[in-house]
């Protein structure tokens, strides 16, 4: 709002400009920053290490902590994967300035191919940057898909 009034102001005196008028802009319009949402993830990656998806191993899972440094409240929109192999959960109210969130990955190896896997969630927020990137990553041992009767 501050900044538009800004505009208005200088906009609305461009007629007077070339006849030496100074225009006069205060102090509170001057150099002020609007406040804006920023997220921080403590870690960017996970690393399941290495594992047979039978069993209670099938599903890996890892909560990523975020936090709001910014002076706005947070609020995560979306959250995307490039697969069907992960799904994840997270915080869905605003995050105040100071407080912090989750985002959870669920891996689920079992059916995927054997050998080492990384995968991007991407989160989108009200971050002026739009969006961030986390990952989770491991290497699926070799499995039998048929189920032993």
């Amino acid at each position: 709002m501050k900044l538009v009034t800004l505009i208005i102001i200088a906009v609305s005196s461009l007629p007077a400009m070339g006849q030496g008028v100074k225009i006069h802009i205060p102090d509170s319009l001057q150099n002020s920053t609007p406040a804006l949402p920023k997220i921080e993830f403590a870690e960017q990656e996970y690393d399941f290490g290495s594992f047979q998806p039978v069993g209670n191993d099938s599903i890996k899972s890892h909560s990523f902590r975020f936090y709001n440094t910014g002076q706005a409240p947070l609020v995560i929109q979306h959250v995307a994967t490039g697969c069907g192999c992960t799904r994840p959960q997270y915080t869905k109210t605003p995050i105040a300035p100071g407080e912090s969130g989750i985002v959870t990955v669920n891996y689920k190896g079992y059916g995927q191919r054997v050998g080492k896997f990384r995968k991007s969630v991407t989160v989108y927020c009200n971050d002026p940057r739009s969006y961030t990137r986390i990952f989770v990553r491991g290497e699926l041992k070799e499995y039998n898909l048929k189920p032993v009767l």
